[in-house]
């Protein structure tokens, strides 16, 4: 097997600033809770630089007629308010279709989802609300517009910020619902620009390359505007497993943290370099069972998509997810910022 030796790549790596001016731009990450317990730990309570929104993962869907689980913590609403940062709770639907569709199938289930999310934002004394509704039909999705509208009528005279994250690229979102629409009713729209490549991809490749990206949000535009527009970004990479033995099975993927997949190929790696089409670190290594395969994200990566933001004049940067990133990546992000 032929193998290519390249030179390691020091951390942290150094971004190139855009030249204009910059406007003051919304810094988000997502957090991810997955019980009432998490909202403790002491990891959730570190204060990140240059971070001023914060996502936690806090409502879901509960049944058919519309009731709505929660994890909140009022005590690390207190947490984020002390430290400036502002609290806008996500709200998804597990990805289920069905579960969706007959939630949203009737006024009053409408009706009664928007009326208790609009009073855990008073409760809990929440900045926004995040909708984070997936894999929908699209009989789905003509209720998802209604339900969007008549969110935003609710919590627009509260004061309380409505985001609505919309799948990328957003030409197929718009195969699910009319994205102007649901932009026209929210306060800001957050483009999902990762899983580039997914397990049912016909092929391997990055979770988000920078010409993918940047050709995404010129296709964005088309249906709302810039001032709207919260540009989401990855803070892992995939990691690509080839069965040696039985070539005929596709690569399986499996989602890494940025220094977690680094460290992976740091010391084993036979091909190690930035690859300019996507401008990873594309690496490679194997052993007797498997090939592994990822590229990698890291400051530089990043640092191009926060180009983007200033490059198209977008509102801002959401990362998923929180834990997921080098420590360095919070001074690269402040800096870049300010």
């Amino acid at each position: 097997m032929l193998i290519m030796l390249f030179s390691l790549l020091a951390l942290p790596v150094s971004f190139t600033a855009a030249s204009n001016e910059r406007q003051v731009k919304i810094v988000m990450i997502w957090d991810y809770i997955g019980r009432t317990q998490d909202n403790l730990r002491p990891d959730k309570r570190i204060v990140h630089a240059g971070l001023d929104v914060i996502s936690p993962t806090w409502f879901s869907i509960r049944n058919r007629s519309g009731n709505v689980a929660s994890l909140a913590s009022r005590e690390y609403v207190q947490w984020a308010h002390s430290h400036g940062i502002k609290v806008w709770a996500l709200f998804e639907n597990k990805s289920d279709d069905q579960l969706t569709y007959e939630a949203l199938f009737t006024r009053s289930r409408r009706q009664r989802m928007i009326n208790q999310i609009a009073g855990y934002a008073e409760e809990f004394r929440l900045d926004g609300i995040n909708i984070d509704f997936e894999a929908m039909s699209r009989r789905t999705g003509r209720l998802f517009e209604t339900f969007i509208a008549e969110l935003y009528e609710k919590l627009k005279p509260m004061g309380v910020t409505l985001s609505v994250d919309i799948s990328f690229p957003v030409s197929y979102a718009q195969t699910i619902y009319d994205v102007s629409l649901i932009a026209k009713n929210s306060d800001y729209v957050i483009i999902m620009a990762y899983d580039q490549h997914h397990a049912e991809s016909e092929k391997i490749g990055p979770a988000a390359a920078i010409d993918w990206v940047k050709r995404g949000i010129e296709e964005a535009l088309n249906y709302f505007s810039n001032e709207k527009m919260i540009l989401g970004i990855p803070f892992y990479s995939i990691v690509w497993f080839e069965d040696k033995k039985n070539t005929l099975l596709k690569a399986r993927p499996e989602l890494r943290g940025m220094k977690e997949a680094y460290d992976m190929f740091d010391k084993t790696a036979v091909i190690w370099g930035r690859d300019r089409i996507t401008e990873q670190i594309y690496a490679e290594f194997e052993n007797e069972e498997v090939r592994c395969k990822a590229w990698l994200e890291d400051d530089h990566s990043i640092s191009l998509k926060l180009d983007t933001i200033n490059d198209y004049n977008l509102a801002g940067m959401s990362a998923w997810r929180r834990g997921l990133e080098w420590p360095e990546t919070w001074d690269m992000i402040k800096a870049y910022f300010n």
